[in-house]
């Protein structure tokens, strides 16, 4: 049987019926194991990894998206196919020696493609191949950190002076001048 709304200018009925809330509250008191858990479980993924990186896969530079962040740097996915083929590296040999790929992005600069072939170059010289059974006798350290980190930003200029040969320089001219030639 269906019960109708009440009728009238009455106050609507709210009866709380007693729902057993303490069923129904979830408290969160594993909060520190699971954060120890997850610890001994990234400790035990580098144990298994060594002497590989830690950190995992060597990644490239790549600007931050939008007009307000584009001005910063940070590491992208992977590199790309065009910068691996610049610096001498097949796709596959890529993800064997720790570098991570990404085919979909694209390089829209010449700047960002030879800083990243730059970072391939470099991580190259600095890699050590080692055999896959496991027959080197020299222990090899395990690197913690990032694997090639950026360098920090370089600070801003103080304000100085303005020179005689600046104060004469016709900028707007010049400007003008570069875009018609170009």
């Amino acid at each position: 049987r269906i019960k109708m709304a009440p009728k009238h200018n009455n106050v609507l009925p709210n009866t709380h019926c007693r729902k057993r809330w303490q069923t129904r509250v979830k408290c969160y008191f594993n909060q520190p194991m699971h954060k120890k858990r997850r610890a001994l479980t990234r400790e035990a993924k580098v144990e298994q990894i060594a002497p590989r990186p830690a950190a995992g896969l060597v990644r490239p530079v790549v600007r931050c998206q939008t007009f307000k962040y584009n001005t910063k740097q940070r590491l992208g996915r992977g590199f790309t196919l065009q910068e691996l083929k610049k610096a001498g590296i097949s796709k596959k040999e890529a993800l064997n020696i720790g570098i991570s790929v990404d085919h979909r992005r694209r390089n829209k600069s010449n700047e960002s493609l030879q800083a990243n072939v730059n970072r391939l170059t470099a991580y190259k010289a600095k890699l050590v191949v080692l055999p896959k059974k496991g027959g080197f006798q020299e222990p090899v350290a395990q690197l913690t950190g990032t694997v090639l980190p950026l360098a920090a930003p370089a600070l801003r200029t103080r304000a100085r002076a303005i020179t005689d040969e600046e104060k004469k320089a016709r900028v707007y001219q010049s400007m003008r001048v570069a875009r018609a030639d170009a």
